[in-house]
């Protein structure tokens, strides 16, 4: 079965506002569609289509400063609609190298972080590194020190990151094309074509750890899932192949997969530390171990 707490995070995700999606969520499964994927998704896009449309006032703000009513709800129907067009921007244009970020240490970027601006532009659209930071970027102190591995390691999300909240338009990618992971040059051609055009799509069915095409082919009725099979599961636990369906734990194989983006040639947009789970330490890309919260490096 779908789990409504795991749709409320996606749409978050998505740029959806927690409020907003709670209460799409919330409306979604009180007409008990919640055990049929299909039936929900389309119910749940419907709902947020009529939530969105009804709301008069933003229902929160973006970290640290706002955005008018308009633009923020029209960012959130564009993510159903697919109305946003695919950006040829990425970070990978800007070479990692050459771009500096405007801190060169944790205490500095604490100063840094505090002397932002306040304030947002009436066209301001979340850029997708926002998504991909999560919660940190509202987390406060105690996050602070994971906003700044990622700053420091994608230092034009800093300066793209300065200029947002200085009143200025984000210069990268803010339709979700870089936040792909799946290969669309290993889908059916009619397949990939379909989440091109409708990215949205594609990335709901990778929020949902579904294989996006069979959840397309579910969804036009050209497979049918085995009896006494639950059907979010199975499309969670299998892929399609071109030489059949084969078993696979999708969930991991998103966690494990790179960002592509919507045309498959976007790897490495973005450099990411990882999180040691056995130690809760953060491994940063210099192999070192730091305290995730103070920021202290461990020996």
């Amino acid at each position: 079965m779908l789990d409504a707490s795991q749709a409320t995070n996606l749409l978050q995700s998505l740029g959806v506002s927690s409020s907003m999606a709670a209460k799409a969520v919330a409306r979604t499964a009180q007409a008990n569609t919640i055990t049929d994927p299909l039936a929900f998704l389309q119910e749940l896009q419907a709902n947020l289509k009529s939530l969105t449309a009804a709301a008069q006032q933003p229902q929160e703000r973006p970290a640290s400063g706002a955005v008018s009513t308009s633009s923020a709800e029209q960012s959130t129907v564009g993510i159903f609609q697919g109305t946003q067009k695919t950006s040829s921007a990425t970070p990978a244009e800007s070479s990692k190298k050459s771009v500096k970020a405007p801190f060169s240490n944790f205490d500095e970027f604490k100063t840094w972080e505090k002397g932002l601006g306040q304030t947002f532009s009436e066209n301001y659209k979340t850029p997708d590194y926002i998504h991909l930071m999560g919660l940190s970027i509202g987390g406060g102190d105690s996050d602070a020190f994971k906003r700044y591995v990622f700053f420091k390691n994608n230092p034009e999300c800093a300066i793209d990151y300065e200029g947002i909240r200085s009143g200025k338009l984000s210069t990268l990618p803010t339709d979700g094309s870089t936040l792909i992971k799946s290969d669309l040059s290993k889908m059916p051609t009619e397949t990939a074509d379909f989440y091109r055009k409708n990215p949205d799509q594609l990335l709901l069915a990778e929020g949902f750890n579904m294989d996006p095409t069979l959840y397309k082919m579910r969804k036009d009725g050209e497979v049918t899932i085995p009896q006494n099979e639950n059907t979010t599961e199975w499309l969670m636990q299998n892929k399609w192949t071109p030489d059949g369906i084969v078993a696979n734990n999708n969930r991991v194989t998103y966690a494990q997969a790179d960002y592509l983006g919507i045309n498959g040639d976007r790897p490495g947009n973005y450099y990411f530390a990882k999180y040691d789970s056995a130690t809760g330490y953060i491994i940063d890309r210099d192999g070192k171990n730091y305290d995730p919260t103070t920021g202290q490096a461990m020996t």
